[in-house]
This record gives structure tokens, sequence and C-alpha cells, in this order.
């Protein structure tokens, strides 16, 4: 049966990509036209409603789920994909002052209070909702991204001297995702172990760590095509 789909979520959901550099080293970011919601649109033959956004987090999701609620009346499953952000810092804060206890964006509770809510919502209206794991990220080179023109040995220290912290931190809440998924009876998607199934998985990561590139988002909308059955009825 098709069925017609919105998602929400943060750059990643959105497309976004980065192979190139500014002159300052800085990512320059661009959103890829064979982006994974593209992908998997034509691949499954489905509408797909993209409401995601460049930076969102839970704190935002439910302004673009009211924002956009006449819209997504019209689908049938909300997908879901946050977290990156949730879970990342002010690290211009942790390097002016590394010997602080630094908070991230969202707090692993309220991430897991405001995702529950998202849920909750997208019920309320009569949407299945599908909730897809967070992709890999490389420590390193999120580090040397989020230091640039910072002091990087202050933020080394605060991370305990391993830039492993971030990956670990990063995983934290991913894990949280599948203990919600269980607990609310909502499916999830994981779009984490074909990463991890990879010698060398940052190959299908952007400069920046975070974001995956094209061999990246190709990987993702595989997974999913292959996972639709348990989404899709």
């Amino acid at each position: 049966m098709k069925n017609d789909i919105c998602t929400f979520g943060d750059s990643i959901m959105r497309g976004v990509v980065s192979d190139t550099k500014s002159s300052d080293g800085r990512p320059v970011y661009k959103i890829s036209e064979n982006n994974f919601v593209s992908r998997c649109e034509q691949r499954l033959g489905v509408k797909i409603l993209n409401f995601a956004c460049f930076g969102s987090t839970t704190s935002q999701g439910m302004k673009y789920i009211n924002r956009y609620e006449s819209e997504v009346k019209g689908t049938d499953i909300a997908v879901f994909e946050y977290g990156g952000n949730d879970c990342d810092f002010d690290w211009k804060q942790v390097a002016a002052d590394p010997l602080k206890r630094h908070q991230p964006k969202v707090t692993l509770d309220r991430f897991v209070q405001q995702y529950r809510a998202l849920i909750d919502k997208v019920r309320s209206l009569k949407l299945r909702p599908v909730i897809l794991s967070m992709p890999l990220i490389d420590p390193d080179r999120f580090f040397e991204f989020i230091s640039l023109g910072l002091n990087k040995d202050n933020i080394l220290r605060w991370l305990g001297g391993k830039t492993m912290f971030i990956y670990h931190w990063h995983e934290m809440y991913n894990l949280e995702l599948f203990k919600m998924a269980n607990t609310l009876q909502a499916p999830i998607v994981d779009i984490t172990t074909p990463f991890l199934e990879s010698t060398h998985y940052s190959d299908y990561l952007c400069l920046d760590g975070i974001h995956p590139n094209k061999r990246g988002h190709a990987l993702i909308a595989e997974t999913l095509a292959s996972k639709a059955a348990t989404f899709l009825c």
C-alpha cells in the first residue's frame, strides 16, 4: 500500500552535505539532490514532505509540526531524525572555560521528554511515528571542526584528553532512542549499524565528521528501503 510520509529532523534529514572547505578551513554546506530522503521517495514510490531544518533539535520539533499541521494531517507516517544537535555543546564556551561543567543544548532527560512529546503529537493526528537512529560520528574529524578558531587544548582538556568522549556522548543519546522506541512501541530503523559494518565508516562521512556524505546518504537510503516493510503497510 502506498503511504504519504512527512519527515522532521535536523540537517542530516534535510540532506545537507559538505565536500569542500572555505578559505578559513570551514566546511561549505549544501543540500544534496541525492540525499536519502529523495532517494527513498523515488525508490519506494511514495510522496515525502521533508520539514527537517538545519540545526534543529527536539526543542524546535513541536514548532514545525504545529506550523505544518494542515500538511502533516494529509500524510500517513511521520519519520523523525533528531539527536546530533541535541547532544552538542557550545564549544566556544567550553574553550573559554574548560574547568566549568557545561551542559549540552538539550540534556538527555529533556531530549527523551521532548521526543516522546513529538511522537504523542503525531499519534494524536492519526499518523504512525517512525524513529531513525543516529548515524555514527568521527570524533577526530568532529573535534577539528568544532575547534576551528578556538583553543583546542582547552577543549581537549574538557574532553578528558580524548576525542572519544565525543563519540561516547553521542552514542549515549543514540542508545536512548532504542530504549524509548521499545517503551513507546514505536518502530525504529537502525541506520547506525550499516556504518559500523564498514571497515572505514569515516568514508561515509563529510569533512566535519558528523554529516553523512553522498555515499553515506546512499547507505541510509539502502537501509531504509530494505526495512520499508516494517513501517509501510
